[in-house]
């Protein structure tokens, strides 16, 4: 807002100042054409009355026969040598030619007496004198109009400042998930119908994001009810072998793991997720969580590396663990061999690293992984199982956490995924990775 207040100063002023400067600038032309020409009749005038009256009188008594003239004159006029001003050789030159100079320093003006090397000297000129001080005062008045400027522009923009703060704020609290925030000026402000149609567009971001997870929770619950029931006519049919029986069982199961997916994807789908933030010895859950895989998974060669050790700082256990067992079972689906797994501190943030030594992802392809239903590759998708919302989800936690997610190369030769979020560690450095 200041700086919408200095650009709006900034123009009226200088919009003032060149007005103001163009017709100075005619005023100033005018005014010395004019002052010119009076200064060239005063000069010639003076010079006549100079030849009449000093025609019979000594050289030498001339500057004391025009002292005791009464010319009743607010300056002086005197005579002096050609030679006694130190002027530059332009200005001697102008006057051997009768032209008349001025010496702005002083304030005075000079000519040639013709036929002679004298010169006539008028000033100091009291208005010369004047205009210079003008100078100092047009500035001065510079700076009074600047400040008389600025305070009805600041009384006029103090109001709109003020509602145009309101009305940021408020755009800042619904976008960090306060659904219910609104905002109300005063009927006779400036911004009262944008405040109307802020409340509008409110109102409608609430009742979409209620609708959509309405309409999510209730296909999610009406899609539950047959699939259990199928899996127990399944069970009871007798019509089957053991191998139809486990197809329908695992597409079953890719069903309920696809609901449980898109359910959760839909709660982390909003402005703001609730965190149930607790504390949690990160490096020693990480371990026995490995230790799980491991047993689970005795064929892929799984490495655990964490060089720091200390406060990881809360977090939600819940979310920690579908961010884990996202990443590792992406990274499972295309290993081939060997997955590893790091934990340790960025700066002020802690990072969970899975890579694996499987294809890769293309630069091109990194950031469309973390939409949802994004398959790289289809064909193997279908073969590996997965529906696409994985990383999505983990993308939706790390903006929960108000971190970030990264996609890279791998030095194993695959993908890389390094979750990060913000924490103050405190850590010791261990010497050998686990």
């Amino acid at each position: 807002m200041r700086k919408l207040f200095v650009q709006f100063f900034l123009l009226l002023f200088v919009c003032f100042l060149v007005m103001a400067m163009l017709v100075g600038l005619v005023y100033k032309v005018t005014a010395e054409r004019a002052g010119r020409q009076s200064m060239d009749d005063l000069m010639k005038s003076s010079l006549y009355l100079m030849r009449s009256e000093l025609r019979e009188i000594p050289l030498k008594d001339w500057n004391k026969t025009i002292a005791t003239l009464d010319l009743n004159l607010s300056f002086k006029l005197h005579i002096e040598p050609l030679g006694k001003q130190d002027l530059s050789e332009d200005l001697k030159k102008r006057l051997r030619l009768g032209e008349i100079i001025a010496l702005d320093d002083q304030y005075t003006f000079m000519q040639r007496i013709p036929r002679s090397h004298y010169v006539l000297v008028v000033g100091p000129i009291p208005y010369l004198f004047y205009l210079h001080q003008m100078r100092l005062l047009d500035l001065a008045l510079l700076v009074f109009i600047g400040m008389s400027l600025a305070l009805p522009v600041f009384l006029w923009m103090r109001p709109h400042w003020q509602d145009l703060l309101k009305l940021e704020n408020a755009a800042q609290r619904l976008g960090a998930g306060h659904l219910d925030e609104r905002t109300h000026f005063d009927p006779t402000s400036s911004l009262n119908r944008l405040g109307v149609a802020f409340n509008q567009m409110a109102d409608n971001v609430n009742t979409l994001i209620a609708s959509k997870k309405q309409l999510i929770d209730g296909i999610a619950h009406e899609l539950r009810t047959p699939l259990v029931r199928l899996r127990y006519r399944l069970a009871m049919s007798d019509n089957l072998s053991d191998s139809e029986q486990q197809a329908l069982n695992r597409d079953i199961g890719q069903l309920e793991s696809l609901i449980d997916e898109l359910l959760t994807y839909a709660r982390l789908d909003r402005p703001q997720v609730a965190l149930n933030i607790e504390p949690l010895d990160l490096p020693k859950w990480l371990q026995d969580k490995v230790e799980d895989m491991r047993l689970i998974h005795p064929e892929r060669e799984i490495q655990l590396d964490i060089p720091h050790v200390g406060d990881f700082g809360g977090v939600d256990l819940r979310l920690m663990e579908r961010v884990l067992d996202n990443l590792v079972n992406n990274a499972l689906r295309y290993s081939e061999q060997r997955l590893r797994i790091g934990l340790w501190f960025d700066g002020d943030a802690a990072c969970l690293q899975v890579e694996d030594d499987g294809p890769g992802i293309p630069p091109e392809e990194r950031e469309r992984v973390f939409e949802p239903f994004v398959r790289l590759d289809p064909s193997r998708d279908r073969a590996t199982g997965g529906c696409g919302l994985g990383l999505a989800i983990v993308h939706s936690i790390a903006v929960a956490y108000q971190g970030q997610v990264y996609v890279d190369a791998s030095s194993l030769g695959g993908a890389s995924f390094r979750f990060c979020w913000p924490v103050k560690p405190t850590f010791n450095l261990k010497a050998d990775p686990v």
